[in-house]
């Protein structure tokens, strides 16, 4: 990377936010000769006049004014290149990057954050909500190092630790006529009613696990309306416009408007696993993977 000319930036920056070299030679700590001499290496470098004199000190020019959101981006980033080589060197990990379905947000994140931090305290973690599809082509990328995802197999490179299974459960609109009969609803009952479901490019096994309770219980779900996360699935249903079969986990958010409850009769489970690139295994995925087994104990014997 060359440096010389992001400090270039700096120089420019500096200027164009103070209104005037000599500021910004004493904000920089240098000479004003030398400042102008970096920025008309700049120009010259970037092929575009960048500043232009005026009775009060200096302005961006129209090019420079348009050039100036890009360049306050790059001289951010440097900046956290700066700050990242300097933690490394001083011997802490590498941040991790995570993806986190939305339906295991509450319940299968905490405990795996906390092993992680009890492990390796020093370690930056960045958690990127996302459904299982993204998290999938984020892991095949490189561009997260492990996830929480609801995949029931390892999909070859991705492998699969599983950590556990949610009950499915009925989100209905309040008011619903079938919350007037208490105890657990037979799925059955909800045949015939618009059901709200996940898209199965979205999330093959939680798609696949509903159809096939619907069909086990003795009827295919009609009229589905398909939305495009688990939050907004409880919208549609708080909205009245369906029904919807959802993880216990979801049931935690009891957002106004949405009434949950519990399915008579063997209806089956979601999993949740965690999930990691088996031909870039990280050493965050490997830090995830210790975690995962000491904070699920049952981890690994299927989802």
């Amino acid at each position: 990377m060359d440096f010389r000319i992001l400090r270039r930036m700096g120089h420019f920056l500096a200027v164009a936010e103070e209104g005037h070299f000599g500021r910004a030679a004493a904000r920089l700590g240098v000479s004003q000769p030398p400042l102008t001499a970096q920025i008309q290496a700049l120009e010259a470098e970037l092929g575009v006049r960048l500043l232009e004199r005026t009775r009060k000190g200096a302005r961006p020019t129209r090019e420079g004014e348009a050039l100036l959101p890009i360049l306050r981006r790059l001289a951010e980033e440097a900046k956290q290149v700066e700050s990242l080589a300097r933690e490394l060197r001083a011997g802490r990990h590498a941040p991790m990057a995570m993806a986190c379905v939305t339906s295991a947000l509450f319940d299968y994140l905490p405990p795996l954050v906390r092993g992680l931090r009890s492990a390796a305290p020093d370690s930056a973690l960045a958690v990127r909500e996302m459904d299982t599809a993204d998290a999938v082509e984020a892991l095949r990328r490189g561009e997260v190092d492990f996830a929480l995802a609801r995949l029931d197999r390892d999909r070859p490179p991705l492998r699969v630790l599983p950590l556990g299974a949610d009950a499915l459960v009925a989100a209905l609109p309040e008011g619903h006529a079938l919350l007037r009969e208490g105890g657990p609803l037979p799925l059955s009952a909800l045949a015939g009613e618009a059901l709200v479901l996940l898209p199965r490019s979205i999330s093959p096994a939680y798609f696949d696990r509903q159809v096939t309770a619907c069909r086990e219980a003795g009827f295919e779900p009609v009229a589905m309306r398909e939305v495009g996360s688990a939050m907004a699935q409880l919208a549609f249903v708080a909205a009245g416009l369906g029904v919807a079969l959802v993880s216990s986990g979801m049931a935690v958010l009891r957002p106004p408007g949405v009434a949950f409850r519990a399915l008579a009769g063997p209806v089956g489970s979601v999993g949740v696993a965690l999930v990691w690139n088996g031909e870039r295994e990280t050493e965050a995925a490997r830090a995830a993977i210790a975690a995962a087994r000491r904070a699920f104990p049952a981890a690994g014997d299927g989802a």
